[in-house]
C-alpha cells in the first residue's frame, strides 16, 4: 500500500581547452583536401582523403562553443560602435543566438559604459524570458526498444528530460523487479511517456516527501491504468483522486459537491503557486447540461514548495440532481507562477559598501550596508523585481529560501546564523542576514543566488467520465 497523502495546504482567496589552434574554417577544409588529392594523385586514396575531411568536420563541431563566445564577445564590442545601426544590429543578432548566450555575456561593472550596459540588462531580461517560458513547456523524450530493463527505461527518461526518477519501492517494502518492456517514444512528452512505462511495469508514483523527485511505487492490481484516468498540460499532469456528495441533515442549503484533483509538475520545475480562478471551471453532465460551482467569484490557491511535486486541489460544486450520473467534461485553467533560471549576485568590498546596485536580466540586487550589530555582521539588503506577479506577497516564503552566504578567501561558505525581513512590497523584499565571522571581513565576498525573472503561464486542461457516488 502506498502512504496516504499529504494533505494539501489550499485556501481559497476572495477575488476582485588546451589545444593547439588549428584554421578549420571550410575554405581551408576544402584547399586542404584538395591539396591532398593533388598530392596522392591516386584515386584508390580517396577514402583516406575522405576520413581526413570527416575528422577536420569533426573538429569544427568541437570548436562550436568556443565560436560561440567569440561571437558573443565580437557583437557586444559593437555596443560601442559609432553608428546606431551597428548597434542595433548587434543587439538583434544577439537575441536571435538565444539563450545559450547567456552565460557567455560579459559581467557589468562600474567601468560598463551606460549604453553597452543598458543592452547587455535588456538582452538579459529578454532571453531570461524565452528560458524561463521554455521550461513551462513539457520535456520531450525519444526511445525505442522492443526489450529494454525497466531500470535502464527509467534512467533514459530521467536523463533526457532532466527529472529525477527514484526507485522507492525497498524502501516502501515493495517488491522489487525489472521487467524489460517495449518503448516507443518520439519526442513524446514526459509525462505521457512515463505513464506508459508505469503502466507496463505495474507501478505508480509517490509524490511526496523527500527528495524532490518522481518516487516510483509498487500499486494495487485493482488500481486503474494512469494513462486512463490523467490528462495532460506543459510540464503538469491532472487526475482527479476522489469526488464525494455530502448533505447537512439540518441544513436544507447545505450540500456541496467536492472533487479532490491532483496536479503533479516535472520535478525539473520547481512552481512558486498554482491558482484555480472559479471562473476558469467549465463542468458539463452526461446529457450536457451545465454543473455549477460554489462561488463562481472565488479562486482557490494552493502554495507549493518544499519537497513535494505535487498538490491536492478540492474544486466545490453545487450538489446535482440524483439523476446526473457523472461530470461528462471538466475543463480549467490553472496559473502557475514559475521561477527563472537562478543568477549568482557577487558583492566585493563590504567594508566600504553602500547601496550598491546590481542587476541581471529582470531582478536588482542593492546591498544597502554591512555593519557591526554587537558581536555578529549584519548584511543588508533588498531583491527587487520588475515583475512578481504576486510571488512576494507576505504568505509566500520562498524568496526565504534562496541561497546568501558569505565566501572566503579560500571559497569555503559561510552560511548566516539568522535573518530577519526589513521590508516587503509588491515587488521588492528586504531583508539582513546576520554571520559570526573568525576573521576580518575584508577576506569575505557575499554572494546571493535568486531566480532571474518569474513566468506567469496557464495551462488548460479537460478531464472527463468522473463517475458520482
Amino acid at each position: 500500500m502506498v502512504p496516504s497523502e499529504v494533505p494539501c495546504g489550499c485556501h481559497y482567496k476572495s477575488s476582485p581547452k588546451n589545444r593547439k589552434k588549428l584554421d578549420i574554417s571550410p575554405e581551408n577544409v576544402y584547399n586542404n583536401t584538395r591539396v591532398c588529392i593533388l598530392f596522392l594523385g591516386d584515386v584508390a586514396v580517396l577514402g583516406s582523403v575522405l576520413l581526413l575531411g570527416c575528422i577536420l568536420a569533426a573538429q569544427v563541431d568541437v570548436k562550436v562553443g568556443d565560436d560561440l563566445k567569440l561571437e558573443v564577445h565580437r557583437l557586444v564590442r559593437q555596443f560601442d560602435a559609432p553608428q546606431l545601426a551597428r548597434r542595433d544590429a548587434a543587439e538583434a543578432e544577439l537575441l536571435r543566438l538565444g539563450p545559450e548566450v547567456l552565460d557567455l555575456l560579459p559581467p557589468i561593472s562600474p567601468r560598463t559604459p551606460a549604453e553597452v550596459k543598458q543592452r547587455i540588462c535588456r538582452i538579459q531580461q529578454k532571453l531570461e524570458q524565452l528560458a524561463a517560458e521554455s521550461v513551462a513547456k513539457a520535456s520531450l523524450v525519444t526511445l525505442h526498444s522492443d526489450a529494454m530493463p525497466l531500470s535502464k527505461v527509467l534512467a533514459a527518461l530521467g536523463k533526457q528530460s532532466g527529472n529525477k526518477i527514484v526507485d522507492f519501492r525497498r524502501r516502501f517494502g515493495h517488491q522489487v523487479t525489472y521487467p524489460e518492456l517495449k518503448v516507443d517514444f518520439d519526442k513524446t512528452p514526459f509525462w505521457q511517456a512515463l505513464d506508459q512505462v508505469l503502466d507496463q511495469a505495474k507501478l505508480t508514483v509517490y509524490p511526496f516527501g523527500e527528495p524532490r523527485a518522481i518516487k516510483v511505487v509498487g500499486r494495487e492490481d485493482s488500481q486503474l491504468s494512469r494513462c486512463a484516468t490523467a490528462c495532460y498540460s506543459g510540464p503538469f499532469r491532472f487526475e482527479p483522486l476522489l469526488i464525494r456528495a455530502q448533505r447537512d441533515l439540518r441544513d436544507p442549503d447545505g450540500k456541496s459537491l467536492r472533487l479532490r484533483m491532483q496536479v503533479t509538475w516535472e520535478p525539473r520545475i520547481n512552481p512558486i503557486s498554482l491558482k484555480q480562478p472559479m471562473a476558469d471551471l467549465k463542468a458539463v453532465d452526461e446529457d450536457g447540461n451545465p454543473l455549477a460551482v460554489d462561488d463562481s467569484q472565488a479562486e482557490l490557491e494552493v502554495p507549493t514548495g518544499g519537497n513535494a511535486t505535487a498538490v491536492n486541489l478540492v474544486l466545490p460544486f453545487a450538489l446535482p440532481p440524483r439523476s446526473v450520473k457523472q461530470i461528462a467534461s471538466l475543463q480549467g485553467t490553472l496559473t502557475a507562477m514559475i521561477p527563472g533560471r537562478v543568477e549568482t549576485f557577487r558583492f566585493d568590498n563590504l567594508t566600504n559598501a553602500k547601496n550598491v546596485e546590481k542587476r541581471i536580466a529582470g531582478v536588482s540586487i542593492t546591498l544597502e550596508q554591512v555593519r557591526k550589530n554587537n558581536q555578529l555582521w549584519e548584511v543588508r539588503m533588498r531583491v527587487r523585481f520588475d515583475k512578481a506577479y504576486g510571488a512576494l506577497a507576505s504568505h509566500r516564503g520562498w524568496i526565504f529560501n534562496n541561497k546568501a552566504y558569505l565566501e572566503g578567501p579560500d571559497g569555503k561558505q559561510l552560511s548566516y546564523d539568522s535573518m530577519e525581513t526589513t521590508r516587503q512590497t509588491e515587488n521588492e523584499v528586504g531583508i539582513a542576514y546576520l554571520f559570526a565571522l573568525d576573521g576580518p571581513l575584508t577576506d569575505y565576498t557575499f554572494v546571493y543566488k535568486t531566480p532571474g525573472v518569474i513566468v506567469q503561464a496557464r495551462f488548460d486542461y479537460e478531464i472527463s467520465g468522473v463517475k458520482l457516488p
